[in-house]
């Protein structure tokens, strides 16, 4: 407590100094800040679990960042609905990719074995020199001295962190209504990058995964659609990659869809929901 305005009228013996404002705790990983005011939660290893090396990566390593940019948007979907990743859609959904030659290659998708994290990891080829589109470097690699990989890795329950071409991005989900969820993204430079860099990494971020991009239009439509299937009578079922329906993976091919069981089922054990016997 910092001020107590007629404190003379409270009870005896009161002293301000008893009612201390809570204090919060901090740790970082890659310049990134995880603040919590609870002084029973764990610590931030604990919390990362496998998934702390993908995140210092995609933090381009060192974490001498520097914030260049918001965008909020608003998609008409639970926010369940949108924390989903299907490892498959992008070949499927973002046929662009097909058609500018920007394809993955080699990689992964774990999820951790606790907290319900998951990381999609991807070579990616380069595209080439195009005039498909009107501004080509919304598709073009510069480099930073880095491998060109993409990364997506989503930290239960609502953080994702991405990484792909020059596009360093935190996205922070907000439940807004039943079928409405607000998302904040966050865009990032280095801190040794030169004007030019910084303008372009600006000008990919937007294009490509703003709210208006060539990749994030796409999910938004998608994501309404899904809260409107969720409406239809049935059951979704996670498929593609599932090897065992009565054992719990954490290693799944990078298209697989199979990494959201992890999440899903720390979700489950989290709200205290029992398993229903098979």
């Amino acid at each position: 407590m910092v001020g107590c305005p007629n404190q003379r009228e409270f009870i005896p013996g009161f002293d301000k100094k008893d009612y201390p404002l809570t204090q919060p705790r901090q740790e970082s990983v890659g310049g990134l800040l995880f603040v919590t005011l609870s002084p029973d939660t764990e610590s931030l290893d604990d919390f990362l679990q496998e998934a702390k090396g993908s995140l210092l990566d995609i933090m381009a390593g060192d974490g001498r960042l520097k914030l260049i940019g918001y965008h909020r948007v608003r998609y008409l979907t639970n926010w369940k609905a949108y924390s989903d990743n299907d490892g498959y859609h992008p070949p499927l959904l973002h046929q662009a990719f097909t058609m500018l030659n920007w394809q993955g290659g080699a990689g992964r998708q774990y999820a951790t074995t606790g907290r319900g994290h998951y990381c999609i990891e991807t070579e990616l080829t380069v595209p080439q020199p195009t005039s498909v589109i009107r501004d080509a470097s919304v598709i073009e690699f510069r480099d930073e001295g880095r491998p060109k990989n993409a990364s997506v890795l989503a930290l239960f329950p609502m953080l994702v962190a991405s990484n792909y071409l020059n596009v360093i991005s935190i996205r922070f989900a907000t439940p807004v209504a039943i079928d409405e969820v607000e998302v904040t993204y966050a865009y990032f430079a280095h801190q040794d990058d030169d004007e030019a860099m910084v303008l372009h990494r600006i000008r990919q971020s937007s294009n490509a995964i703003g709210p208006s991009g060539l990749i994030s239009m796409e999910d938004a439509s998608v994501f309404h659609r899904v809260q409107i299937g969720n409406r239809t009578p049935g059951k979704a079922i996670f498929q593609k990659g599932v090897t065992d329906p009565s054992r719990l993976g954490f290693e799944f091919r990078q298209n697989d869809e199979s990494g959201n069981l992890p999440h899903w089922e720390y979700y489950r054990a989290a709200m205290g929901f029992r398993r229903r016997e098979a």
